[in-house]
């Protein structure tokens, strides 16, 4: 499925080249990304900002980059397409009131006890959209060049959850919404992105990017966790995540 999808893009990139062989110049870049990625998922109380920003990893990935360049200025010329490939891992576990270390019921303690690790290897296609032009490299343009950004990625997951108490699965180590609810296993996941980036030209053919992305998937598993959402409300949304990225882009030819 992983590889289809990565072919898929490939094709979809063709089709972009191919539309665009009127033009008299393309920009082909390559580059670098990483940074701290955070997931929303079915660990922890559902709203509660310390299970966002403590849900947390990394991520770091290689992109490329086509756009094209007219004899005469157009709102193509405002589109970047790239596309990416990534890995990125993070550790999960329970934070909030239910989980003060105050309480003693068994169901405090068995939440303090899980622990979640997810890896996923991502491949996807972004779109950029520079109001104010692209940066240019050989033709001057601002330093500075903001975006926003739309896309899809498809993720091979690997999730991992445990407990400190012991085997999950019984009542005595298991919250009871969780019994049945949980697995360790791979699994591929669809998702969206949208979110909004600049570029910061340090030379002709060099420049830096800082990138925001919110990716909301298609599967309530990508935590290793999926309670009843009938019974349970407070997770009846699907997994998702915020990305801050920080790379470096090359510009080839």
């Amino acid at each position: 499925m992983l590889k289809k999808a990565i072919l898929l893009i490939l094709i979809i990139l063709g089709c972009i080249s191919n539309s665009n062989a009127q033009y008299e110049q393309f920009y082909h870049e390559i580059g670098i990304m990483g940074g701290p990625t955070f997931l929303k998922s079915d660990f922890g109380e559902r709203g509660d900002v310390e299970n966002f920003t403590k849900n947390s990893g990394f991520s770091i990935g290689g992109f490329y980059y086509i756009s094209a360049v007219e004899n005469f200025h157009s709102l193509r010329e405002n589109f970047k397409a790239r596309i990416e490939l990534s890995y990125s891992k993070s550790n999960l576990q329970h934070y909030g009131k239910y989980v003060d270390p105050e309480l003693t019921s068994t169901f405090a303690k068995q939440l303090r006890a899980m622990k979640g690790k997810t890896t996923m290897v991502n491949a996807g296609l972004q779109v950029e959209f520079y109001p104010w032009k692209i940066d240019d490299y050989n033709r001057g343009g601002s330093d500075f060049s903001p975006y926003l950004s739309g896309g899809f990625q498809v993720s091979n997951y690997t999730t991992e959850v445990k407990s400190d108490l012991g085997k999950l699965g019984s009542p005595a180590t298991t919250p009871r919404k969780y019994i049945g609810a949980y697995k360790n296993d791979d699994g591929i996941a669809f998702s969206l992105t949208a979110g909004f980036g600049t570029r910061y030209k340090i030379g002709d053919y060099h420049a830096l990017i800082a990138d925001f992305r919110a990716q909301y998937y298609f599967s309530d598993w990508v935590d290793g966790l999926n309670p009843n959402n009938k019974v349970y409300t407070e997770n009846k949304s699907n997994d998702w995540s915020a990305t801050i990225n920080f790379g470096y882009v090359y510009y080839i030819n």
